[in-house]
């Protein structure tokens, strides 16, 4: 190979690596608002029976799948939030889809979107900052990614969970125009804190919130006390893996068992918590025994 054609190969890989190297960094710069759909077109194609466009107000439309119950009169309704980053048919969620319409509840899934990127980057950054492993002289923004230079953080979290909020009580609604009475919204892995945050919303058309798995994230952790104590009657179920720790270290996370212990000494007495063997994070073969004990709960509260 002769230098000249030697240095020619060479000069076009610098070039190739150099447009990927933009591209990608424009991609991950496109992340902060555009959201990724969640493959909700593709489901729908696959599912047209089941497949529901919720249009929540000021937002783009999203898609819930809806299974009827199996036998009526129906025991009542359930909104389903899947964990963060999963779909309306995927993880956990989309696996009870079916169980539970079997046990006789009508079923509505929702997916839901990760945070916008520079939030979730802010939120990493949060999380290293309260750890121990943090250093001291370390200066709050020091290691902050340019992509974030010119993005307002709050107001992109302030959006976020507004919008997540809109899906909710759009999909609660639509189950309550079905003709539905009793409607219970449960949010799998990250997806709990989205719905423990319906409950200081006083809402009348919610009979019950349900954390299958959560894992809450340290403010929402912090703010789960004040949320049920303004829930009025209604009720809370945890349901956590038998594999979960007895407790846990670092600012404001807890164990099922200290949630448990921290509520009754606020004297909320609407929450209970039951382990269920399964794995953590749940998978959907767990969704027959989530299924079996979520259909037990629901109908002891009516």
């Amino acid at each position: 190979m002769s230098k000249w054609f030697e240095s020619l190969v060479i000069s076009s890989l610098i070039i190739l690596v150099g447009v990927y190297v933009t591209g990608a960094s424009a991609a991950d710069r496109e992340r902060m608002m555009i959201s990724s759909g969640l493959d909700s077109d593709a489901i729908a194609t696959k599912w047209p029976d089941a497949a529901v466009w919720l249009e929540p107000p000021e937002e783009e439309r999203i898609l819930a799948l809806f299974a009827p119950e199996s036998d009526t009169p129906a025991k009542g309704a359930l909104v389903i939030l899947a964990d963060e980053g999963q779909s309306a048919a995927s993880g956990l969620a989309g696996a009870l889809r079916q169980p539970m319409a079997r046990a006789g509840w009508a079923v509505m899934t929702l997916g839901l979107e990760p945070p916008p990127y520079a939030l979730e980057q802010a939120q990493r950054q949060q999380a290293a900052y309260s750890s121990e492993e943090s250093l001291e002289d370390d200066e709050p923004g020091s290691v902050m990614i340019d992509v974030m230079d010119s993005v307002d953080v709050e107001e992109l979290e302030d959006q976020y969970l507004t919008r997540v909020q809109k899906a909710l009580a759009v999909a609660v609604g639509n189950l309550v125009d079905r003709g539905y009475e009793q409607v219970a919204v449960a949010g799998v892995g990250k997806a709990a804190g989205h719905v423990a945050r319906m409950a200081s919303a006083e809402r009348g058309d919610v009979s019950a919130i349900i954390w299958i798995a959560p894992v809450f994230g340290r403010s929402d952790s912090a703010a789960l006390t004040d949320w049920l104590s303004r829930a009025g009657q209604t009720r809370v179920l945890e349901i956590h893996s038998s594999r979960a720790p007895a407790t846990m270290e670092g600012a404001g996370l807890r164990s099922p068992k200290q949630r448990e212990a921290g509520f009754r000494r606020e004297g909320i007495a609407l929450y209970a918590r039951q382990p269920v063997a399964m794995a953590e994070p749940p998978e959907p073969r767990d969704a027959p025994a989530v299924a079996n004990r979520l259909s037990a709960w629901l109908a002891s509260t009516q």
